[in-house]
């Protein structure tokens, strides 16, 4: 079949819509017709030339969109369910996967910087050449074919931009806070970062209870979005330290990093109190180390850890997530940004380089 389909060739280009070969469903495959996908930090790290993988690749991994073919093996979803994509599908066989983690599978992460589905293959062509697939997954598009596993169902209704969040954000910053450090009530928490995902992070860290949340960004957009998700305090990177000094003045229970470079990183690290817990959320451009100073891990016994996809299992952190915002507790329509049909996708890139407070949509 054929679809259309954002093309990332290489580092300073546009992005070019066009009409691509799209291999038809094979019997544990859907076709889903893609209704929203945001942008996501992964896809501006391939943007900027921070990963190096194989192009022309069709990016996006945070999507939601409609059923409309299944495969004689489907059983989970038919045509006409509405969707959320997940980018980490379970193989069920490696160690990761048989502890509940595959975001950890191992041919889930051996595929990624390939450009290819966990398989090795990409299924996408263009003018008779191999297309990639951004994160496994390639969503920024107006069909994709994914196996059913991919396509977890929404119950009840959502509106497709807020579901999209679904797909990657929100499963990433509120289950680092739930699931990653397990934040307590009455806890303090600095964030790093208030972008997309730290934005998820404030609100994980207010589901959870926690009674302050400081959190930190050079954008005042996102300081006052961070603000009105649950934030009690927040500062730009120069003003942080005057801020902890005053209000945290042993450092936080718990610090995240949301950008994942590794001044950040650091930062977050610093600002944890004696004893705490400090979660990298974001992930850093290929090739980045972290510099450590052993003795925040021994004589202040600080624990440091990372989280892939909220440390959670997105068949059964999705639910979860569904029930928060039944509930009212978890907030998806103030994160959202712009939104721009597909035919406008190198806009919509260039909105969340340029900083945007809210999540960037395509709408194909």
């Amino acid at each position: 079949m054929k679809t259309r389909a954002a093309l990332f060739h290489a580092v300073g280009e546009p992005l070019e819509v066009a009409e691509i070969e799209l291999e038809e469903p094979r019997p544990d495959e859907v076709v889903v017709r893609m209704a929203a996908v945001g942008i996501c930090g992964t896809d501006l790290h391939q943007v900027r030339g921070e990963f190096r993988r194989p192009t022309p690749m069709v990016l996006g991994h945070e999507g939601a969109g409609v059923v409309e073919e299944v495969g004689e093996a489907v059983t989970m979803v038919r045509p006409g369910d509405e969707v959320v994509l997940s980018w980490a599908p379970s193989c069920g066989e490696c160690a990761g996967c048989r502890r509940g983690r595959p975001a950890t599978c191992r041919p889930l992460n051996a595929a990624i910087p390939n450009g290819t589905l966990p398989d090795g293959t990409t299924r996408m062509s263009y003018r008779g050449e191999t297309v990639y697939r951004g994160t496994a997954t390639g969503c920024l598009a107006d069909r994709v074919v994914v196996t059913e596993k991919v396509a977890l169902p929404l119950v009840g209704a959502l509106p497709f931009d807020q579901a999209a969040l679904l797909g990657c954000a929100v499963l990433t910053g509120v289950g680092a806070v739930l699931y990653a450090a397990k934040v307590v009530p009455d806890a303090s928490v600095v964030v790093i970062g208030a972008g997309g995902v730290g934005q998820f992070v404030v609100q994980g860290a207010r589901i959870a209870g926690a009674s302050t949340i400081v959190v930190c960004d050079p954008v005042d957009a996102r300081l006052e979005a961070a603000r009105g998700a649950g934030a009690t305090h927040v500062a730009a990177p120069d003003d942080l330290r005057d801020l902890i000094r005053s209000e945290l003045p042993d450092g936080a229970d718990y610090g995240f990093d949301a950008v994942g470079d590794p001044a950040t990183s650091a930062t977050a690290l610093r600002f944890t109190r004696d004893g705490g817990t400090t979660v990298i959320v974001g992930l850093p451009a290929q090739g980045l180390r972290l510099d450590l100073d052993p003795f925040e891990l021994i004589r202040k016994e600080k624990l440091l850890t990372g989280t892939l996809y909220g440390s959670q299992d997105p068949a059964i952190s999705l639910p979860a997530m569904l029930d928060l915002v039944r509930a009212g507790r978890l907030d998806l329509a103030s994160t959202l940004g712009p939104s721009f049909p597909l035919e406008r996708v190198d806009e919509a890139v260039q909105a969340s380089l340029a900083g945007e407070a809210g999540r960037v949509l395509v709408v194909p």
